[in-house]
């Protein structure tokens, strides 16, 4: 990017190099699949070429045919985010999508498979964009069905949606979501503690994880009524896209593995400290995770 267009002033871009990649709950899914967890993927896409696109590299995750159920909407798009980067600077994004809720019927689908496969599950992450794929029904009977099977379940709530989680194991907004949610801001340990706290109260949740972005993270366990501030361990922050999926990701992964509330949420706070040092939505491998946490000099 070294010229002004003529025609406007704006730059012009030559692009070198193209990638396509999994985003969104998709990046969920790389996450896991980079720390060798299989997943079972429930998303909608639209009757587009980009849909096969997505489909194929969901399966180059792991993601095998029988474990993937995607609605495929003639009313949407498949959604799709490109972002314009210049070295390690983003320049800007162009989305393609379109928001409608899903119909009864498909929810009625969504639900009827999600029973089945609930059962095969360690737990279950809920990746919530607002984009019509999780009306507040379903969230409820999905909920619903965690709780009956005594599944774990963490959520990447919407402020919107806030209230609809209750009783779920835990939930992981950033601080200006959580923010939002209590309708005041936010910053300081003492503001994110408590409101941590009163969040996970109000919910009757299990957990309350609050990431701080160069502050790191903050965990209220509501069933010890114990508080963690775990700070962040990024040297360099290239690019913070998905760093919110590698913390959900890793948390989930080491939690219903039989890990602590603390040792998982320092797990998830070392991946994410990986991942923003590289460029798009990316991923931490266990060998990374190792490292960063001996050079932390922990779990020895």
């Amino acid at each position: 990017m070294t010229r002004i267009s003529p025609e406007a002033p704006v730059p012009i871009v030559l692009v070198n190099k193209e990638t396509i990649t999994l985003g969104g709950s998709g990046n969920v899914v790389k996450n896991l699949s980079a720390i060798a967890v299989s997943s079972i993927v429930f998303a909608r896409v639209g009757k587009d070429d980009k849909s096969k696109i997505l489909e194929d590299l969901l399966l180059e995750e792991k993601v095998i045919e029988k474990d993937l159920f995607l609605l495929r909407s003639s009313d949407v798009p498949t959604t799709s985010k490109t972002r314009i980067i210049a070295t390690h600077q983003q320049v800007c994004r162009v989305d393609r999508e379109k928001v409608t809720e899903i119909s009864k019927i498909e929810e009625d689908e969504i639900l009827k498979n999600f029973r089945i496969k609930i059962k095969e599950s360690h737990g279950v992450i809920i990746s919530d964009y607002d984009k019509g794929f999780l009306p507040a029904d379903l969230i409820s009977k999905i909920v619903e069905i965690c709780i009956e099977n005594e599944k774990f379940c963490s959520v990447d709530p919407q402020v919107r949606h806030f209230h609809l989680y209750k009783k779920v194991s835990i939930l992981t907004p950033n601080h200006l979501e959580a923010g939002k949610a209590l309708g005041k801001s936010i910053y300081s340990d003492s503001e994110i503690e408590k409101g941590a706290k009163d969040l996970a109260e109000k919910l009757n949740s299990e957990s309350m994880m609050i990431t701080r972005g160069e502050k790191g993270m903050t965990v209220f366990d509501n069933n010890k009524k114990e508080v963690f501030h775990i700070p962040t361990v990024a040297k360099e922050v290239f690019d913070v896209t998905g760093a919110g999926d590698t913390v959900i990701s890793l948390y989930t992964a080491y939690k219903v593995s039989g890990q602590s509330e603390i040792e998982s949420a320092i797990v998830a706070n070392a991946a994410a400290g990986i991942v923003v040092g590289k460029l798009g939505s990316s991923t931490a491998t266990i060998s990374e995770i190792q490292k960063s946490l001996e050079n932390m000099n922990l779990f020895r």
